[in-house]
């Protein structure tokens, strides 16, 4: 039976209920996602949603496909993983997939995900999906997408460079500010329990955590 996200996150919030609280819980974060984002545009120039790209790291990558068929070079086609894509995807609502988009200062409600596909080359899985806004929104000042994990149970940074997010259909002159997160550990390494507790401790430490993109359109 191949590991999900979703699994790995619920055992996260089992674990920390019956500690009391997520900084009594050691080891964080748990699983690492590279993350590509799309800030959509409807025809009529509204913002639409969102489509993402996550790259998970090879740990979590190895046990999502555990027990999943491949050929004889190691690979495993998108039909055999699509079971796998469709669970990830649509049980983050529980999560509200890690996302939240803020049109004009107000923070937009997510429609059913669709789209959604998974790839799994050279030991790397990544899932890529579109989130929909509820309801379009016009923008008349600007967008705020934030994408993060205030637990830490995951950590989501973006991709390196200009292009970790980007507007798609937007019109022309669309200018983007990306913050990534203050607090950066490396695949593979976890925050010790001190550490943690002293940056949780902190006022601003969901704002260490965070992903942000500044999206302002002419």
């Amino acid at each position: 039976m191949p590991w999900n996200f979703q699994k790995l996150c619920f055992i996260w919030l089992i674990m920390a209920a019956l500690f009391g609280s997520v900084t009594d819980v050691q080891a964080h974060p748990h699983v690492w996602v590279k993350a590509q984002s799309e800030v959509l545009f409807n025809s009529e120039g509204a913002v639409s949603g969102l489509r993402h790209h996550w790259q998970f790291d090879e740990a979590y990558s190895s046990y999502a496909v555990q027990g999943l068929p491949t050929d004889k070079q190691g690979r495993i086609s998108s039909e055999t993983l699509a079971p796998l894509a469709e669970e990830n995807t649509t049980s983050l609502v529980e999560f509200d997939y890690f996302s939240r988009v803020r049109i004009d200062g107000k923070v937009q409600a997510f429609g059913k995900p669709f789209d959604y596909t998974m790839r799994y080359e050279n030991g790397v899985l990544s899932l890529h999906f579109t989130l929909p806004l509820k309801n379009p929104v016009k923008l008349h000042r600007s967008t705020v997408f934030e994408l993060y994990d205030p637990t830490y149970f995951v950590a989501f940074v973006f991709v390196e460079g200009d292009k970790a997010v980007q507007v798609s259909g937007g019109p022309n002159g669309c200018l983007v500010n990306l913050t990534r997160p203050k607090t950066d550990i490396p695949a593979g390494q976890s925050l010790s329990e001190t550490v943690f507790q002293t940056l949780s401790a902190q006022s601003d430490f969901n704002a260490q955590l965070t992903n942000r993109a500044l999206i302002a359109c002419p």
